[in-house]
């Protein structure tokens, strides 16, 4: 587990209290509240990071390259977990 450090937040007087509203309703302490949120934001941008370069990837890529690459995979039903 990596140490933690603290660092000064700048947050204008209606984005805390907006924060302070949200923490309270959710029964998070507002340092919990700030963390998840970082971390969260943070996952979404590594995913559309993620997702961008697979799209560099689709644009390079032949469909019959594609259809080759399926084709090698097995023909059975999904697993019933799969499921929606």
């Amino acid at each position: 587990m990596s140490k933690q450090k603290g660092f000064l937040l700048r947050l204008s007087e209606d984005d805390r209290n907006r924060a302070r509203a949200i923490a309270s309703e959710t029964g998070y302490s507002e340092n919990r509240l700030y963390a998840e949120m970082i971390h969260d934001g943070l996952l979404i941008q590594e995913q559309m990071s993620y997702y961008s370069a697979l799209k560099k990837v689709g644009a390079t890529i032949q469909k019959n390259e594609v259809m080759a690459i399926l084709a090698k995979t097995p023909a059975v039903p999904p697993d019933a977990s799969d499921a929606i």
